[in-house]
Protein backbone atom coordinates (compact mmCIF):
# COMPACT_ATOMS: atom_id res chain seq x y z
CA UNK A 1 0.00 0.00 0.00
CA UNK A 2 2.82 2.34 0.72
CA UNK A 3 3.82 2.17 -3.37
CA UNK A 4 0.45 2.88 -4.59
CA UNK A 5 0.25 5.55 -1.78
CA UNK A 6 3.54 7.35 -3.08
CA UNK A 7 2.39 6.31 -6.72
CA UNK A 8 -1.44 8.23 -5.93
CA UNK A 9 1.15 11.48 -5.11
CA UNK A 10 3.26 11.30 -7.40
CA UNK A 11 0.18 11.57 -10.15
CA UNK A 12 -1.30 14.64 -8.08
CA UNK A 13 2.08 16.29 -8.39
CA UNK A 14 1.81 15.98 -12.05
CA UNK A 15 -2.25 16.82 -12.07
CA UNK A 16 -0.74 20.04 -9.54
CA UNK A 17 -3.85 19.26 -7.79
CA UNK A 18 -2.18 19.70 -4.20
CA UNK A 19 0.58 21.99 -5.50
CA UNK A 20 2.94 19.97 -4.14
CA UNK A 21 6.91 21.15 -3.41
CA UNK A 22 8.08 18.32 -1.77
CA UNK A 23 7.60 14.61 -0.90
CA UNK A 24 9.62 13.22 2.30
CA UNK A 25 9.52 9.63 2.74
CA UNK A 26 9.83 8.50 6.59
CA UNK A 27 10.24 11.97 7.98
CA UNK A 28 11.01 11.73 11.53
CA UNK A 29 8.78 13.84 14.13
CA UNK A 30 8.84 14.53 17.63
CA UNK A 31 5.70 14.42 19.44
CA UNK A 32 5.39 15.87 23.11
CA UNK A 33 1.84 14.15 23.94
CA UNK A 34 2.46 11.82 26.92
CA UNK A 35 6.15 12.66 26.87
CA UNK A 36 8.75 13.45 24.07
CA UNK A 37 8.98 10.29 22.31
CA UNK A 38 10.18 9.96 18.19
CA UNK A 39 8.05 9.07 15.71
CA UNK A 40 8.04 9.45 11.96
CA UNK A 41 5.44 10.48 9.37
CA UNK A 42 5.22 7.89 6.50
CA UNK A 43 5.15 10.57 3.93
CA UNK A 44 5.21 14.48 5.09
CA UNK A 45 4.41 16.76 2.09
CA UNK A 46 5.16 20.64 1.87
CA UNK A 47 3.03 22.03 -0.72
CA UNK A 48 4.08 25.76 -2.98
CA UNK A 49 1.46 27.39 -0.35
CA UNK A 50 3.27 26.08 2.84
CA UNK A 51 0.98 23.86 4.17
CA UNK A 52 2.34 20.42 5.76
CA UNK A 53 0.44 17.11 5.30
CA UNK A 54 1.41 14.33 7.04
CA UNK A 55 0.50 10.84 5.78
CA UNK A 56 0.09 7.15 7.83
CA UNK A 57 -0.81 4.18 5.79
CA UNK A 58 -2.01 1.19 8.20
CA UNK A 59 -1.93 -1.77 6.22
CA UNK A 60 -4.03 -3.50 9.29
CA UNK A 61 -5.58 -0.87 11.03
CA UNK A 62 -7.43 -1.02 14.78
CA UNK A 63 -9.36 1.62 16.68
CA UNK A 64 -6.22 1.45 18.77
CA UNK A 65 -3.64 2.07 15.82
CA UNK A 66 -5.34 4.67 14.96
CA UNK A 67 -5.98 6.48 18.24
CA UNK A 68 -2.17 5.94 18.82
CA UNK A 69 -1.26 7.77 15.64
CA UNK A 70 -3.67 11.18 16.46
CA UNK A 71 -1.11 13.10 18.12
CA UNK A 72 0.85 13.08 14.66
CA UNK A 73 -2.16 15.49 13.14
CA UNK A 74 -0.66 17.98 15.69
CA UNK A 75 2.17 18.23 14.29
CA UNK A 76 0.86 19.27 10.60
CA UNK A 77 -2.11 20.88 9.04
CA UNK A 78 -3.70 18.28 7.77
CA UNK A 79 -3.60 14.38 8.56
CA UNK A 80 -4.38 11.65 6.38
CA UNK A 81 -4.69 8.03 7.31
CA UNK A 82 -4.83 5.61 4.55
CA UNK A 83 -6.84 2.57 5.29
CA UNK A 84 -7.69 -0.65 3.18
CA UNK A 85 -11.13 -0.23 2.20
CA UNK A 86 -12.80 -3.41 4.17
CA UNK A 87 -11.00 -2.54 7.09
CA UNK A 88 -13.27 -0.98 10.11
CA UNK A 89 -16.61 -1.63 8.20
CA UNK A 90 -17.93 -1.54 11.46
CA UNK A 91 -17.11 1.89 12.13
CA UNK A 92 -17.82 2.80 8.07
CA UNK A 93 -20.98 5.02 7.39
CA UNK A 94 -23.41 2.84 5.05
CA UNK A 95 -24.83 4.04 1.95
CA UNK A 96 -28.13 5.20 2.85
CA UNK A 97 -31.03 2.64 0.57
CA UNK A 98 -34.23 4.13 1.44
CA UNK A 99 -34.22 1.28 5.03
CA UNK A 100 -33.30 2.58 8.28
CA UNK A 101 -30.81 0.15 10.05
CA UNK A 102 -31.61 -0.26 13.72
CA UNK A 103 -28.20 -1.83 14.52
CA UNK A 104 -26.51 0.03 16.28
CA UNK A 105 -23.34 1.71 14.78
CA UNK A 106 -19.76 1.56 16.33
CA UNK A 107 -18.15 4.92 16.64
CA UNK A 108 -14.89 6.90 17.20
CA UNK A 109 -14.52 8.68 20.05
CA UNK A 110 -15.05 12.87 19.34
CA UNK A 111 -10.81 13.03 19.21
CA UNK A 112 -11.81 11.93 15.61
CA UNK A 113 -14.10 14.56 14.81
CA UNK A 114 -11.33 17.58 13.60
CA UNK A 115 -11.39 19.36 10.04
CA UNK A 116 -8.31 18.61 9.09
CA UNK A 117 -7.95 14.18 9.46
CA UNK A 118 -8.86 12.55 6.51
CA UNK A 119 -9.18 9.40 5.59
CA UNK A 120 -8.20 7.27 2.03
CA UNK A 121 -9.76 4.24 1.48
CA UNK A 122 -7.62 1.97 -1.01
CA UNK A 123 -9.57 -1.15 -2.06
CA UNK A 124 -6.52 -3.40 -2.50
CA UNK A 125 -7.78 -6.02 -5.07
CA UNK A 126 -8.42 -3.33 -7.36
CA UNK A 127 -5.17 -1.49 -6.58
CA UNK A 128 -7.09 2.27 -6.30
CA UNK A 129 -8.24 4.63 -4.16
CA UNK A 130 -12.00 4.23 -3.31
CA UNK A 131 -12.43 7.32 -1.55
CA UNK A 132 -11.08 10.32 -0.55
CA UNK A 133 -12.41 12.38 1.99
CA UNK A 134 -13.02 13.94 5.84
CA UNK A 135 -12.38 11.28 8.38
CA UNK A 136 -15.95 11.91 9.99
CA UNK A 137 -17.51 11.50 6.28
CA UNK A 138 -16.47 8.38 6.10
CA UNK A 139 -16.64 6.94 9.89
CA UNK A 140 -18.95 7.19 12.61
CA UNK A 141 -17.11 9.62 14.96
CA UNK A 142 -19.28 10.70 18.19
CA UNK A 143 -20.19 14.37 18.20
Amino acid sequence: MHFYTLHELRRMELLNSLQIKSISVEQPVLLEKRGLRAGSFDFLIETKTGKAIGIEVLTRPSKGKLKGKLPYSLEVDEFVFVLPSSSLEFYQKKEKKGFRSYARAKAFSREFNKPNLKAWLFDVQEKAFQKKDIFNRIFNVKK
